[in-house]
Order: structure tokens, then C-alpha cells, then sequence
């Protein structure tokens, strides 16, 4: 199984090379070297997630635990920068995705965990880079600038085939879990949506430069934890 998971992720990740490659025709140097940069770390972010799934879901817990204490920090700095007055909407469901996220992760086996987080990461992964290069028609312009509609497609379609490739991993169809991986992709997109939101009203561009080119640990796995509280049900 792992060198399955290994071949999906070498494939999916040399397909958004080229890709990039293609896209990166129309860019200046400088930026085209800091997507190759975006690209190479979220490769490592990767692995470094499936390693932990590998070690067991008491791994999976404390890499999770990480990534939410260091969110919280990063939220507690973006609210603080909001000009009053500030929603109160905002930790009651920072709160209520932590929890979910929490509950859903302590419930799933580490490997369904790695399934669902392969499909997060691609539908994040490849709405860039298709955006990056198809992207014409803004998605939400008033959250998120930087997002389009043919980029959230590209990224659909990479999450419903890495979560039909990987069936499996949690022991469904290929159909059935082409549908969950949809489901993933949505409920990582209203993550993004939701922390991209914060940034907007705090006036940033990132949550932190914790994760070289990535950002902060929301702008990296705001999308996980969107697809772990609602698409984990599902599961």
C-alpha cells in the first residue's frame, strides 16, 4: 500500500510540475523560482504528513495538535490586527473546527487519515497550479483574489481521481470514494475560504513565514482542517 501512495504522490506531483512549467512561461524569474520553491516545500509537507499517518494515529494526533496550537497563535496575531469592530464569530468556529477536526482524526485509522489528507492536498495543490495557468474567471474576488473557478475544477478533478486511485486505503469503491474526495475538496475549500476570509479583514497576505513559501500553518492546512471536520463524517 505504501508504494502505492508513493506512486500517486510522485505522479500527481510531477504532473503539477509540468504544468507549472507551462504556466510559468507568462511569469517574471523571480516569481517562477518562488512557486518552484511553494512547490518543492508542500512535496515535504507532504511526506512528512503520510510519514506520521505511517507511525499511527497517536502521531497523527500530535501533528495535528502542532498544527493547531500554531494556528491558533497565528488567528489569536490576525485578529488582533482587525479593526474593531471584530467579529465574534471567529473563535467559536476556530473552536468548533478544532474540535471536530480532533474528534473526527481520534475516530478515522491513520490510514484513512492519509486518504483524506491526500485528497485535501491535492484539490490545494492542483487549484494553484491550474489556476495558475487556465485561471481567468474569479471565484470569490472579494475573500480571495488569487482564486478562480478553473482552478477550484482542476482541483476537484485531482482530489476525486488521488481518492478513486486510493480506494483501498479505506476499503470503498472507487465510486464511492470519488464521491467523498469531492466532498473533501468542498469542505477544504470553505477552510480556505473561511481563513482567507481572517486575512482579508486583518489586512495580510499570510498568516506567518513559519513554512517557507507556504506561509503559516493556517495557510498550509486550512484546507485539511475543513476536510477533516466535514468530509471525516463521512467516513
Amino acid at each position: 500500500m505504501i508504494g502505492d501512495i508513493l506512486r500517486v504522490t510522485v505522479a500527481g506531483f510531477l504532473l503539477g510540475a509540468i504544468v507549472m512549467a507551462i504556466g510559468n512561461r507568462r511569469v517574471a524569474p523571480t516569481a517562477a523560482r518562488a512557486r518552484w520553491i511553494k512547490l518543492g516545500v508542500f512535496f515535504l509537507i507532504v511526506h512528512v504528513m503520510l510519514v506520521a499517518a505511517a507511525l499511527g494515529r497517536a502521531w497523527v494526533l500530535g501533528v495535528l495538535g502542532v498544527i493547531l496550537a500554531a494556528g491558533a497563535g497565528e488567528l489569536a496575531r490576525a485578529w488582533r490586527r482587525i479593526p474593531n469592530p471584530r467579529s465574534r464569530l471567529i473563535w467559536p468556529v476556530f473552536v468548533a473546527i478544532a474540535a471536530l477536526s480532533l474528534w473526527n482524526a481520534a475516530r478515522l485509522p491513520a490510514t484513512t487519515f492519509a486518504w483524506l489528507f491526500l485528497a485535501a492536498a491535492a484539490c490545494d495543490g492542483f487549484s494553484q497550479v491550474v489556476g495558475q495557468w487556465l485561471g481567468r474567471t474569479p471565484l470569490v474576488p472579494s475573500v480571495s483574489p488569487a482564486k478562480t473557478i478553473e482552478g477550484f475544477l482542476g482541483g476537484l478533478c485531482a482530489a476525486t481521481s488521488v481518492a478513486a486511485m486510493l480506494h483501498g486505503l479505506v476499503g470503498l469503491s472507487a465510486l464511492q470514494s470519488a464521491a467523498i474526495g469531492s466532498v473533501a475538496a468542498v469542505a477544504g475549500l470553505a477552510g480556505d475560504l473561511a481563513a482567507s476570509w481572517v486575512k482579508r479583514r486583518a489586512g495580510i497576505k499570510d498568516y506567518s513565514d513559519a513554512l517557507p513559501g507556504q506561509g503559516g500553518f493556517l495557510d498550509r492546512f486550512d484546507s485539511l482542517l475543513g476536510a477533516l471536520a466535514l468530509a471525516g463524517w463521512c467516513l
